[in-house]
């Protein structure tokens, strides 16, 4: 069991380190070119590398199928790490793309932006705000009017901040969610605000029976739209202090082919255990070394689906009992099973599933459901691929 264990663990090893070596592919963004002569990868996820200068932030990319922008097979994307000094950035496509089939990238590369360059944008934020405020806001003799209610105001600017950082990002991936509840009664209060009371409220003076004079209005007016003013610039400054870069070159590289596909099967080799009767305080079991084929149920290897495969396959001896009694299967002369495999690392597989079992051996005319057993099993396996073609376009 020992030596058996040491051996799955020594191939899922090898298999890991050729795997580990994954193609790349060069863009040059100078150059507009993909894989410049050569076709891209196809059937195996592999890495782009993209020559980046001193300022080069972010580098986004959105893999096309066929040249159209709106089917994306797979965004990726790279953020400078701390202390990154390296002439290239290096991009995994953890994606399958299908072979002898054409696919488009649109890139978009951001820059850090300067000391002067954040205070601009900063600048022009404040103003794009300021004027908003200017156009919607009207005090008159009793109130200050506004023309759109507080919750349309709120979407307003938070409109005016979305588009004012249209072309920026942050190397936080924080995206802005709006203004701030502290931001919609500040807009309420001024709305309700009756500048009668304006003595009140600067002074503390009871107003008169002539009420307050139109230049103590006129100042309250302000007062309240400054202190607005000042807690919707206070939101804005705290976001605007993330890392934000500004898009430096954007483009679309068009119908670039994969190689022609070739045939893999996936096969694998695991070890398990397979109940075989009693409970959790007397459980009879064995446990041996199994082998089988996989057939995956996705692509990629984000989603459930795509780590997920249906598997079948044999166990490579027979199984016996805590009674000594031995247990085969149908056909093979070996227990058969089926069930699901789930990636749990790169080669690592969980297995689980039902063996059939039997206590002879049986031909497919000779076997009947009353001579079959079909108890569960679990185990852990190392899966490779079985190339059948080298074919290439």
């Amino acid at each position: 069991m020992i030596r058996i264990i040491f051996s799955l663990c020594i191939c899922t090893l090898f298999f890991s380190h050729l795997h580990a070596q994954q193609k790349s592919v060069l863009l040059e963004s100078r150059t507009r070119q993909i894989a410049a002569n050569e076709l891209l990868p196809a059937q195996e996820p592999f890495n782009i590398r993209v020559p980046v200068g001193k300022n080069t932030a972010i580098i986004r990319i959105h893999v096309l199928k066929g040249n159209s922008t709106t089917d994306i097979v797979k965004n990726v994307y790279w953020i400078r790490p701390v202390d990154f000094s390296l002439d290239l950035a290096e991009i995994m496509v953890d994606a399958k793309l299908h072979g002898n089939s054409k696919y488009g990238f649109e890139v978009k590369i951001f820059n850090y932006l300067s000391d002067s360059e954040k205070i601009v944008l900063k600048e022009t934020i404040h103003t794009h705000i300021q004027n908003y405020l200017d156009a919607v806001l009207e005090a008159n003799g009793k109130k200050i009017v506004a023309d759109k209610k507080a919750e349309k105001m709120l979407d307003d600017l938070n409109a005016i901040m979305r588009r004012s950082l249209y072309y920026y990002e942050n190397t936080q991936q924080i995206r802005f969610d709006g203004y701030s509840d502290i931001v919609k009664m500040k807009l309420e209060e001024v709305q309700k605000a009756r500048l009668s009371n304006a003595a009140y409220n600067m002074h503390g003076k009871i107003k008169d029976t002539s009420g307050a004079t139109s230049g103590l209005k006129g100042s309250y007016a302000s007062q309240l739209v400054e202190d607005l003013q000042r807690t919707i610039f206070h939101e804005t400054d705290n976001f605007l202090n993330l890392d934000f870069v500004r898009l430096y070159d954007s483009f679309i590289i068009n119908s670039k082919y994969t190689e022609r596909g070739v045939t893999v099967l996936p096969l694998f080799i695991g070890y398990g255990g397979v109940y075989l009767g009693g409970n959790f305080g007397d459980l009879n079991y064995d446990s041996r070394a199994y082998a089988g084929v996989s057939i995956p149920l996705g692509s990629g290897n984000r989603n459930y689906f795509a780590r997920t495969s249906f598997i079948m396959g044999v166990f490579l001896n027979n199984l016996r009992d805590a009674s000594g009694k031995t247990f085969t299967g149908p056909i093979v002369n070996r227990p058969v099973f089926a069930g699901l495999g789930f990636r749990v690392l790169s080669f690592v597989h969980l297995n689980a599933g039902v063996v059939a079992l039997s206590t002879d051996k049986l031909s497919l005319s000779d076997i009947k459901t009353s001579d079959i057993k079909l108890e569960p099993f679990i185990g852990l396996s190392a899966q490779f691929n079985l190339w059948l073609g080298f074919n290439k376009k």
